[in-house]
């Protein structure tokens, strides 16, 4: 689930902000089409629906559960997004979330998708106010969970893709990159790895190159989240360009 940023892009690089999610080329999924019928369901029915199911057998117990995490993961967000992430509320949801990944996964161990959401979680839990050890071991967890996610399915995209933002945080861009290449080499059409590799050059004033790799995001999910922040990105990377070409202004 990492990261579905609501914040634009600001005139700076630091504002740049990554986006991972399904590549929505992909087939459906037994998961995806739980996922669709549950969502057609009102929020308070679906809450109810998703508790009562998860009580059955698996798989429909591991989907129950890892759509119950979904939903505490998305309030836990919405808490962030105004508050931060320090923010009480936003770490009791946290809590919530990852009891209910947790037990998808007790109810199958290899649920890969639940192992990269514990994962983003984990890389969320990052962001709180800690001692250094104790965001360098959250950071550790959130790197082990996607690692197992790869152990199970090693082309998993999306695990693939927030592994590689895991790296480009600690500043370590080859490691991003060779994670990017990755999933390029087995789907040269990710729309989720180019907007990410494209994130990558740009956060090195890579300009050219970071337009390129948008414009790729725009060209595989033209109608999608991706291709749309991509478009916005393209547009800013421009007049980050053309201010940089300008140079400082002269003092009045």
């Amino acid at each position: 689930m990492r990261r579905l940023p609501t914040i634009p892009l600001a005139a700076t690089l630091a504002a740049l902000a990554l986006l991972t999610g399904c590549n929505k080329d992909v087939p459906q999924s037994d998961l995806d089409r739980f996922i669709a019928q549950i969502d057609a369901l009102p929020a308070p029915a679906a809450m109810d629906t998703l508790r009562e199911l998860s009580t059955q057998a698996s798989p429909t117990a591991a989907f129950a559960r890892y759509g119950l995490g979904n939903i505490y993961y998305a309030m836990a967000a919405d808490s962030a997004r105004t508050r931060g992430w320090n923010d009480q509320q936003a770490a009791a949801y946290l809590d919530s979330a990852e009891t209910w990944f947790e037990a998808a996964i007790a109810a199958d161990s290899t649920f890969v998708e639940a192992y990269v959401n514990l994962g983003s979680l984990w890389d969320d839990r990052a962001d709180m106010m800690a001692t250094r050890p104790e965001r360098e071991a959250r950071i550790a967890t959130a790197k082990q969970m996607y690692e197992h996610a790869l152990a199970l399915r090693p082309h998993d995209e999306k695990a693939r893709c927030n592994l590689g933002s895991l790296y480009k945080r600690q500043n370590n861009f080859e490691l991003a990159m060779r994670e990017y290449l990755t999933v390029l080499d087995q789907n040269p059409k990710s729309s989720l790895a180019h907007y990410n590799l494209a994130i990558l050059f740009a956060t090195q004033k890579i300009y050219r190159e970071a337009i390129r790799e948008f414009e790729l995001a725009v060209k595989y999910d033209p109608h999608g989240d991706i291709g749309q922040r991509s478009s916005d990105n393209i547009r800013i990377i421009h007049d980050l360009m053309a201010s940089e070409a300008a140079g400082p202004k002269k003092p009045s």
